[in-house]
């Protein structure tokens, strides 16, 4: 959803492409008539979920294909845990793609995706965010 670019005034700004302006609005009117839900995790939340993961896999159609490459490719590729433990590698629970990160924060107003609670849940409803092999 990459938009074109002009100048005003010596200044480059980048033009918000009319797909993205489709999108935003469609989320913004599902958002409020869903009764502005603040958790992926209400049956009206879900529903809002389900809209920002389809949203993003048609507006970013070639990102979202790199992503789940990317993802199979690290679950191949995975450690064990103990050999995570051994190495210090760390472990990360869930990723997101940036896009939906920015939607949920922004749609789900106080919502931390990233708190591990919060975390746990969302790989349980939404498998395709799991990074490790195991939750």
């Amino acid at each position: 959803m990459e938009g074109a670019e002009t100048k005003i005034n010596w200044n480059e700004y980048e033009m918000v492409s009319p797909a993205a302006l489709a999108y935003s609005k469609a989320l913004a009117t599902a958002w409020d008539n869903l009764g502005k839900p603040t958790s992926p995790f209400t049956p009206a939340g879900n529903k809002l979920m389900d809209m920002i993961i389809k949203v993003w896999e048609k507006g970013y159609p070639s990102e979202a294909k790199q992503w789940y490459a990317d993802r199979a490719e690290y679950k191949r590729n995975e450690m064990s845990i103990s050999d995570q433990v051994s190495k210090r590698t760390g472990r990360s629970l869930a990723s997101y793609p940036l896009p939906i990160y920015s939607m949920m924060k922004k749609l789900f107003i106080g919502f931390d995706p990233a708190q591990r609670n919060n975390c746990l849940k969302i790989v349980k409803k939404w498998p395709m965010f799991l990074m490790a092999n195991k939750a």
